[in-house]
């Protein structure tokens, strides 16, 4: 079994790379990735770190099979859907759910990438689980432990919901595949976080060491 104490930042950077590939919309490369293993590879590589052992992907037939289970799945294609974005799920600036987009958690988001010089895919809100997935990775890449830490409790408290409405909502077998993987990536990351914050006698909730090789500054490190 994995100790997770031992576990480099910079695998789970990996892990949640390759998860914000599959909240993309499914282009042609993906589907080949699917079809080669290189997509199960990739999770069973990233997820053995963490000490998760993960079933195949679901077979998909074609690129149209793959993208209509997204549309369904995500953006209400044929009828009730789970949008994998984080204002849907929570409260706006006045408390209350309003369960539509560009709320706080999209302003915030925004802010951040703006701070990184990044500009956002077009068709994407700031705070789509793909976009989010792939900040947390740059955090954990450069090392910086304490900035992900915060963002974790700030931008991850999201995920339970949309898994609940995912499993209310959803028949496609990939897209309810894929949800699962996160949902116990999120748990196991949170686990390994409580890990290193014991193994570290911080008092802080949510430290994680930095890695040795970047600087942990280099990327958000005054949002603490």
């Amino acid at each position: 079994m994995t100790h997770l104490a031992t576990v480099d930042p910079t695998d789970v950077a990996d892990c949640y790379a390759t998860l914000a590939r599959c909240f993309d919309t499914p282009d042609e490369a993906f589907l080949e990735a699917i079809h080669s293993g290189e997509l199960d590879e990739a999770l069973t590589s990233t997820l053995g770190t963490l000490g998760l052992d993960v079933d195949p992907a679901p077979p998909v037939d074609d690129r149209g099979d793959l993208l209509e289970g997204y549309r369904r799945t995500f953006e209400g294609y044929d009828g009730p859907s789970a949008p994998p974005v984080e204002s849907v799920y929570e409260p706006w600036w006045d408390g209350q759910r309003r369960e539509i987009l560009s709320g706080p958690a999209a302003t915030d988001m925004r802010r951040r990438f703006e701070a990184l010089e990044i500009e956002p895919p077009g068709p994407y809100p700031a705070d789509h689980l793909a976009l989010e997935l792939e900040y947390a990775s740059l955090l954990l890449e450069a090392g910086n432990g304490d900035a992900y830490a915060a963002f974790h409790r700030e931008h991850f408290d999201w995920i339970p919901d949309f898994v609940d409405r995912v499993e209310a909502t959803v028949d496609d077998p990939f897209y309810a595949w894929i949800v699962s993987v996160l949902e116990r990536t999120i748990d196991r990351v949170e686990a390994w976080m409580q890990t290193s914050l014991e193994a570290a006698g911080d008092v802080e909730a949510g430290s994680i060491p930095p890695t040795s090789e970047r600087d942990p500054s280099e990327v958000n490190g005054d949002e603490q």
